[in-house]
């Protein structure tokens, strides 16, 4: 018969197990738990704050401003319509008349080497008021005589004030020196040996209304004129054969 190993239990009283000898790492038995490892947290931004909210009451501030504006704007454009209005009623205005009475050529030598064209005009134009209550002040300006659409020379508007129901007649003293194309150039020629030289004076003259005691805001007066000269030799007598001005007004 077989024998059997006797399983002794221990007392509580029996002494503990010998220590592991030195050197000796005690091995795992896989009966003991092992402690979980757990990996730092993520950083979490602090919440933003909550945004403002702005209450019925800036909303309505704000549309009330604006109504008020757009308001005050169309009462000023109305007032300035009516002010317009009435100014244009009781003074009846009336554009003023231009007209190039004397051109005189003080000099104007062509070099048909270089194509350039040195000239230097004397005009004198005309300007009358017909309006008996409006005064026009002349702020300067300048002027320009072209021939076929080629500057020739150029000056200063003088600045000077035209009264009710006057004439004035400002002379404006004009120089250039212009590198002129070749089929310009035998054109001027042809012109002015068949003694009928065409010419373009252009002013652009800032100007200021004024009604009565009352001055309005600066404007920009546009004067265009076109006439035939009978020819363009310095030191001779040049005769104007036909003078056509007109006069726009820009505000």
């Amino acid at each position: 018969m077989a024998d059997y190993h006797r399983i002794h239990p221990v007392g509580v009283g029996s002494p503990p197990p010998p220590p592991p000898e030195k050197g000796r790492t005690p091995s795992y038995d896989g009966k003991h738990d092992q402690l979980p490892i757990t990996a730092p947290q993520p950083y979490t931004p602090p919440p933003l704050p909550p945004p403002i909210r702005r209450g019925k009451s800036h909303t309505r501030r704000c549309c009330r401003c604006v109504c008020w504006t757009l308001l005050a704007v169309l009462v000023l454009a109305v007032a300035l319509g009516a002010t317009a209005g009435i100014l244009y009623a009781v003074f009846k205005p009336k554009i003023p008349d231009f007209s190039v009475d004397r051109l005189t050529v003080t000099r104007f030598d062509v070099n048909a080497t270089s194509m350039t064209v040195s000239d230097a005009f004397e005009v004198e134009v005309t300007s009358t008021n017909p309006n008996k209550r409006i005064g026009i002040y002349y702020d300067g300006g300048e002027v320009a005589a072209s021939f076929n659409g080629t500057e020739l020379c150029r000056g200063d508007f003088p600045a000077l004030y035209q009264g009710h129901r006057s004439t004035i007649r400002p002379v404006i003293r004009l120089a250039g020196e212009t590198r002129m194309d070749s089929a310009v150039a035998q054109q001027l020629v042809q012109q002015r040996q068949a003694g009928f030289v065409p010419l373009t004076v252009r002013a652009r003259v800032p100007i200021r209304i004024k009604f009565g005691v009352i001055k309005l805001w600066k404007m920009t007066g546009k004067a265009t004129c076109n006439l035939v000269a009978d020819n363009l030799q310095a030191g001779t007598q040049i005769r104007i054969r036909s003078n056509s001005c007109s006069f726009k007004l820009k505000v």
